[in-house]
């Protein structure tokens, strides 16, 4: 009898065996065809006008920073800085008192001052928040303050600053409205060299400053390189930085080798209208 109902039995068990087997190997091809499937390359257009410098300030600041064109009347934000200046009294181009003018830091490389209404007045030309790119990655931030640079050189900015965190980012490098598809990459010395002897004769640090410029690609999106020239140690007077111009660029190469420049943002630490 025993013999009977295990006869009976082996069926049930050999099929449910190759029920499973059937099921496993569906599975498997359906993973397959997951895998197999090409993502597609997010589309971006460089637009100029929404991507902006970032540099660090301080030893605790980073921030958007936005030279001003004196003079330039097709400049809309430097136009208003320029009117706010004048509108406002500064009290040091007016031989004042500071009163409700304040200084932000002192320490670093040029002077930063606080006003509120400085503040209400420019806060209000930026987006609310920006995808910010560093030599590692990138965050979204928010700009928490508002100062600016002036000096009798006149080479003023203005600096939005993040709360960028920069563990995440590593060295700041620019700011983007949009979100940018950037691919980094390390191997990109032909590139380096392509780049470097195309805008070498343009560079301002190689005209005015130690001529130590060296544009370093730290990622690309298809065919546009972005770059940034940079120690990251200017903020700090006593580090013996040689950086006079420290500069943000991106440049497109095309099928030849041709370089093109599309968009720079660079600082002027040495004061060239002085000179």
């Amino acid at each position: 009898m025993k013999k009977y109902i295990i006869l009976a039995v082996f069926p049930i068990l050999l099929s449910c065996k190759k029920e499973k087997t059937t099921t496993t190997t569906a599975t498997e091809i359906i993973a397959q065809k997951k895998d197999s499937v090409t993502v597609a390359e997010p589309n971006y257009k460089l637009d100029e006008s929404t991507v902006f410098g970032v540099y660090q300030l301080t030893n605790k600041d980073i921030a958007i920073c936005i030279p001003v064109q004196f003079g330039d009347s097709d400049n809309l934000l430097s136009k208003k800085y320029e009117n706010f200046l004048v509108k406002d009294s500064i009290p040091w181009m007016y031989g004042r008192d500071m009163k409700d003018y304040k200084y932000y830091d002192i320490i670093s490389v040029g002077p930063l001052y606080y006003n509120k209404r400085f503040e209400n007045a420019f806060k209000k030309e930026m987006k609310n928040s920006y995808f910010v790119y560093g030599t590692k990655s990138f965050q979204q931030s928010t700009i928490k303050k508002v100062v600016f640079q002036s000096t009798e050189c006149g080479n003023d900015y203005i600096a939005y600053i993040l709360n960028v965190d920069k563990n995440i980012v590593g060295n700041p490098l620019i700011a983007s409205e949009k979100e940018i598809p950037l691919k980094y990459g390390s191997n990109y010395s032909e590139t380096n060299k392509s780049i470097k002897k195309s805008a070498a004769k343009e560079s301002t640090e190689n005209n005015y400053g130690f001529g130590n410029y060296n544009p370093i690609v730290y990622g690309n999106y298809k065919n546009l390189y972005f770059t940034y020239y940079d120690d990251f140690k200017w903020y700090d007077k006593k580090s013996g930085s040689n950086c006079q111009f420290p500069e943000r660029a991106i440049f497109e190469l095309d099928s030849k080798g041709i370089v093109k420049l599309l968009w720079s943002s660079e600082m002027d630490l040495l004061g060239l209208p002085c000179l």
